[in-house]
């Protein structure tokens, strides 16, 4: 037991060495630093096939079924209003014509498929 600790010990010695010799050099600290410009934003843009008024079904990469939503409104930076998925809601709860809003990402789903109206 005591030869695992003394080469415990070792081990641990010299990876402290190693650490305190490569932060004394200045040369990797350069590397080390990223900045952004200030202000600056990255969106993908929403596809332009999206149409207020349609049910589509959007896949997100997260993995699971497919969650199919009624776009209330739409941006062109990639945000679109919807009804909450139909999968999810139990119309009996609510004011007919009054379901729930959310906003979605639809630039960062992986798959948007337009479905036929509900009828």
């Amino acid at each position: 037991m005591a030869y695992v600790r003394l080469i415990g010990l070792i081990i641990a010695a010299s990876v402290l060495l190693m650490m305190a010799s490569s932060s004394s050099t200045g040369a990797g600290s350069v590397f080390e630093t990223v900045s952004l410009a200030s202000g600056s934003v990255i969106s993908l843009a929403t596809p332009e096939f999206v149409q207020v008024g349609k049910r589509y079904a959007f896949t997100w990469a997260g993995g699971g079924p497919s969650q199919t939503y009624i776009v209330k409104s739409l941006r062109r930076d990639g945000w679109v209003l919807v009804e909450v998925a139909d999968e999810n809601t139990n119309p009996a709860y609510f004011v007919p014509g009054e379901l729930p809003t959310r906003w979605l990402n639809a630039g960062s789903a992986i798959s948007i498929q337009e479905m036929r109206a509900i009828q």
